[in-house]
């Protein structure tokens, strides 16, 4: 990934100009739409202090998006992560985690509603329909996940902020299912987090978890697993493996991991066609690298096996994603490898 900056502690340390910053700009593929962003708007991703995330400039104009970048690199030096996040939209991947044995994982791509995007918490929804209790502390994250939620059919959100108020939220709104960060599941008592299971008799939680990019959230499925399905959905789908059907609603506690297992075999029946048309416009050179990329070899590897600078590796590796219209690493070359 294109680093144009040093990712020292140093306040100011490193920065470079704006032609470096054009260099690291990125067109992404996952627009959220309540962000009002447009097709052609492009992101960065910021590096500092061994910690990076994918940012949303809302321009085109690339100019004013390598001022915006070095503006955001120029304040997390100065203020920090946790001030900018407050501040700033992020690019994030939030992993639902449906079952451990197999490993049954869907996963979408939100951004943060925070500053210039935030949006105020829904109203209380209506008793007709099923009432989704999201917990999550990161207030950014927490209003993404309950517009996602508002979305679908049937279903309506209630934001609680963390583990203080869970019991009274609980006992005012009466959820038919809890949606946790796996970080709070212990603090809530949930026995069994990482598969739909109850957190009090006769009602289950899904917990997920939060990356900061798709390669993160691929290393982190746990190891050990039978079997593992890991499939992306739209933000407005997040919680089709137990609403895709009417019955789901209606389903016992004991009967919803079959029903979520179900959803998953019947993806298994109807295998994903991707346009192969797009592995075909890839240059020599990006299916050298692709190559490279596909045994596992890190970026100062591929720039000595084909004798060329690392930085052009990184430009290498932009175009990829360009041109398979995916933004990690791993999606790269699961696409390569279909060929």
């Amino acid at each position: 990934m294109v680093k144009p900056c040093s990712t020292g502690d140093q306040t100011g340390a490193g920065l470079t100009g704006e032609r470096d910053w054009r260099d690291g700009l990125l067109l992404r593929r996952y627009r959220f739409p309540p962000s009002g962003e447009k097709d052609q708007d492009l992101a960065i991703r910021i590096e500092f202090s061994n910690v990076g995330f994918y940012f949303p400039l809302g321009t085109s104009d690339p100019n004013e998006a390598a001022a915006r970048a070095r503006d955001l690199h120029e304040l997390v030096a100065k203020q920090g992560w946790a001030a900018v996040n407050r501040r700033f939209s992020r690019e994030l991947i939030v992993a639902f985690e449906w079952c451990l044995q197999p490993v049954l994982w869907t996963y979408t791509t939100i951004h943060t509603l925070v500053g210039d995007r935030e949006i105020p918490d829904p109203p209380s929804p209506p008793s007709s329909v099923r009432r989704i209790l999201v917990v999550e502390r990161d207030p950014g994250v927490r209003r993404a996940l309950c517009w996602s939620i508002n979305q679908q059919s049937g279903l309506g959100s209630v934001p609680c902020a963390g583990v203080e108020n869970f019991q009274s939220v609980m006992a005012s709104h009466k959820p038919s299912l809890v949606l946790l960060n796996h970080n709070l599941a212990g603090l809530l008592g949930l026995e069994n987090p990482g598969t739909i299971a109850p957190i009090q008799p006769e009602l289950p939680a899904l917990t997920y978890s939060v990356y900061a990019d798709g390669d993160q959230m691929f290393a982190a499925t746990p190891g050990g697993a039978e079997g593992y399905l890991v499939k992306r959905v739209k933000p407005q789908c997040l919680l089709d493996p137990i609403t895709h059907s009417a019955s789901a609603g209606d389903l016992p506690i004991r009967n919803q991991l079959a029903h979520v297992r179900l959803y998953f075999q019947k993806l298994l029946e109807t295998p994903a066609r991707h346009d192969k048309s797009a592995l075909d416009k890839l240059t020599r050179r990006e299916r050298e690298v692709m190559v490279l990329l596909s045994k596992g070899s890190v970026d100062k590897e591929i720039a000595q096996a084909l004798g060329i600078s690392v930085w052009t590796v990184h430009g290498h590796i932009k175009s990829i994603f360009e041109r398979l219209q995916v933004h990690t690493r791993t999606e790269a070359v699961v696409r390569f490898l279909e060929k």
